[in-house]
């Protein structure tokens, strides 16, 4: 009896680890379908790697506030036009455990 309480008390407390933040449907969030972009500022690229760090305010559509963190560039080629110190618009997502910069532009 013992046993049976103590697997039903892990399964109980263990659900919600595994509970995925979806909606109803599923589907992304607004931001992701709008295209919604965030706010950046270039700290630092790596053009070999194909990789930027950005300091950067809210991502919605990734759930994520603001912080400073590396991403890759979806095309390597868009690191060609930045510099340390713009500041950029971008949207982000990710795929599997890496953030991808979808598109950037710099910010007027």
């Amino acid at each position: 009896m013992k046993k049976l309480m103590f697997i039903a008390l892990l399964a109980l407390t263990a659900a919600p680890a595994f509970a995925q933040p979806t909606g109803s449907s599923g589907a992304k969030p607004a931001a992701a379908a709008t295209g919604e972009m965030a706010d950046g500022e270039v700290r630092r690229i790596d053009k070999s790697r194909g990789t930027v760090l950005l300091k950067h305010g809210e991502i919605k559509n990734l759930n994520m506030g603001g912080m400073t963190m590396s991403f890759k560039f979806k095309d390597p080629k868009m690191a060609e036009q930045f510099k340390e110190g713009d500041k950029v618009k971008f949207t982000a997502e990710q795929k599997g455990e890496d953030l991808i910069v979808t598109s950037i532009r710099k910010a007027p």
